[in-house]
């Protein structure tokens, strides 16, 4: 082979090779410039690009996922049935009222059940049954329990006739004065508790002729509005306001008993 020849040969070969080579370079990453119109309609005319869309601060918001009834919680199924009530109102279409009343019945049903078990539970655990602890509900039992209560009542006031007396402060020109004078004498009477009546104004009362006039015990007892009626220990000189205003023989021994033989949330 002549010379020529071999030359032209490897020159054949070594193009080859650099064609090769060049087939298994990558391709540049593509520029703007390097782009088109035609092949990506995103990229604007000429170097005017398409602005980017502004980025938001706030989370991407999941999609809400709709639990059953049965899963929901108090809370949750409060904040539902608010949520569809609402829904409803501002649609006024036949499916939203039905989806809120829909839920509405279950929250019903669903206290309702609760209820059930709550007095079921109390039925068979004598220790949360309040009527047992205090006062019955029973009508039967709740006679017995009255009628108990009001000997312990006229016992209470009864023994006090020994130990203590009553001081009434009043004016002679106050009507509630005059309408819880008799009382007082009545309650005087029927358990023997004595009366101490103290006029502030020098006024009389019929029910208690012989009243004293204020000497100063109406500060000491820090007496503002008559009728005032105080419960006075003669052993131990120890005060205890019993009321003011207008109150019924009833009330008033009740008020006693209360004060003076239960302590604070005893049969209450």
């Amino acid at each position: 082979m002549k010379p020529i020849a071999k030359f032209a040969v490897a020159a054949a070969a070594v193009m080859a090779l650099t064609a090769q080579a060049a087939d298994t370079t990558p391709a540049p990453a593509p520029t703007y410039w390097g782009g088109s119109t035609w092949h990506d309609p995103d990229r604007g005319f000429l170097w005017y690009a398409s602005p980017k869309p502004p980025k938001s601060d706030k989370p991407e918001q999941q999609p809400r996922v709709k639990k059953a009834y049965q899963q929901l919680t108090n809370k949750e199924l409060g904040a539902e049935i608010e949520r569809l009530l609402a829904l409803a109102v501002e649609k006024q279409s036949p499916e939203a009222v039905k989806e809120y009343l829909f839920l509405q019945q279950y929250a019903m049903d669903r206290a309702s059940s609760f209820s059930d078990v709550f007095r079921r539970t109390v039925w068979t655990t004598p220790e949360l049954d309040y009527s047992l602890r205090s006062r019955p509900t029973n009508a039967m039992a709740l006679a017995s329990y009255d009628q108990q209560r009001d000997g312990k009542k006229a016992t209470a006031s009864d023994q006090l006739a020994k130990t203590h007396g009553m001081f009434f402060f009043f004016r002679g020109n106050c009507t509630y004065c005059h309408q819880l004078a008799p009382i007082l004498k009545m309650y005087q009477r029927q358990y023997g508790v004595e009366v101490f009546p103290v006029s502030l104004d020098g006024g009389t009362i019929a029910a208690f002729p012989n009243a004293k006039l204020d000497n100063g015990m109406s500060q000491n007892f820090n007496v503002s509005t008559v009728p005032a009626v105080f419960l006075a220990d003669k052993r131990s000189g120890r005060i205890q306001p019993v009321g003011y205003g207008v109150m019924s023989l009833d009330e008033l021994v009740n008020r006693v008993y209360v004060l003076t033989s239960t302590q604070p949330g005893q049969e209450y």
